[in-house]
């Protein structure tokens, strides 16, 4: 009778830790039953695949829209002073988190909230040092942390040369006045001498200034090199017009553009960089100072699409193909 007593007592003691780690794990998100209120913003359209992903992850996470988080978005991209201003709103409103997809946005989160103790989580912002957002990865020292690219460009325009070893002349057009491209460039412009190859810099600072670069492309050059820059990059389908036309491969710097028609990128997946910033908002959220969180680097994929390479009569070596993460036939 004794041993079978203590059988239930010790069944009895299982049965209460399994049923307290169940619940720990279904309240994991939200252990104080807080409402919380998160802005989510973006200057560009590729930025919403990010919106989403972070919306994704957070949901699998345990955060339920309506439950335990409300949002704040205007479901669009916005830019220049409305962005301010909606910036200045989720201030005002005292919002518990802001999550910021593009490197503008995120380096107008950092003004805006400056002084504040609003938490902001960034993916991506391409250079945070370089944008001005913070002096230090490891230990970020402010309201700011999230994801950073890579330093890949140089081993970008690398794979873009093992495709298509001819290519002497490639061109870059980007926005001077925005911090993620002018390190992209530098980044390609150190390495190119080496490879025996010329940078054609192209410049256009607003969507007028895209037009008048878009339409007079030096007529030498061989291929064309997109950096991460939301003013250019908004314009993928006119500068795929012009590369289809001359038969010019296109390197985009995010998997977005080679399934949107970029013959190749070694670069993020937006998606995947939303869900990696929801991790990383899920440890502030339960109390984590973001200051002390490091910035976290995306993952990189090499791409190509097969089907812009029959259009631009190009041949894609077996040893490429074989390397590549994602292809597109």
């Amino acid at each position: 009778m004794l041993k079978k007593a203590f059988r239930y007592i010790a069944l009895g003691m299982v049965v209460i830790i399994v049923t307290q780690a169940l619940v720990a794990c279904g309240s994991a998100s939200n252990e104080d039953n807080r409402h919380f209120t998160i802005g989510l913003v973006t200057n560009n359209p590729n930025g919403l695949r990010n919106v989403q992903g972070f919306r994704d992850r957070m949901a699998e996470l345990g955060y339920i829209e309506g439950e335990d988080v409300t949002y704040i978005f205007e479901g669009s991209p916005i830019k220049g002073d409305e962005l301010d201003a909606f910036l200045k709103r989720l201030v005002e409103a005292e919002v518990d988190l802001i999550f910021t997809a593009g490197t503008p946005t995120g380096v107008a989160a950092h003004r805006i909230t400056a002084g504040t103790n609003i938490p902001v989580v960034f993916g991506v912002i391409a250079d945070p040092i370089a944008a001005g957002v913070m002096e230090d990865l490891t230990r970020p020292n402010g309201n700011m942390t999230g994801v950073k690219l890579s330093q890949s460009q140089a081993r970008r325009l690398e794979l873009l040369l093992e495709i298509v070893p001819d290519i002497k002349r490639v061109f870059v057009p980007y926005n001077p006045e925005d911090a993620a491209p002018v390190s992209a460039v530098a980044q390609i412009s150190e390495l190119a001498p080496g490879l025996g190859i010329e940078i054609v810099e192209g410049k256009a600072r607003n969507d007028s200034e895209v037009t008048e670069l878009l339409n007079n492309v030096p007529e030498d050059i061989d291929a064309i090199f997109l950096v991460p820059d939301s003013v250019v990059n908004s314009r993928l389908t006119d500068v795929l017009a012009v590369a289809y036309d001359r038969k010019l491969p296109v390197s985009g710097p995010s998997t977005a553009q080679v399934e949107e028609g970029a013959l190749t990128t070694y670069g993020f997946i937006h998606h995947e960089v939303g869900a990696q910033a929801a991790r990383i908002a899920h440890h502030i959220l339960k109390g984590a100072d973001p200051g002390e969180l490091p910035v976290e680097t995306a993952e990189f994929y090499l791409a190509i699409n097969l089907q812009v390479a029959d259009v631009i009569g190009l041949e894609i070596p077996y040893e490429f193909l074989q390397q590549a993460e994602i292809i597109i036939r």
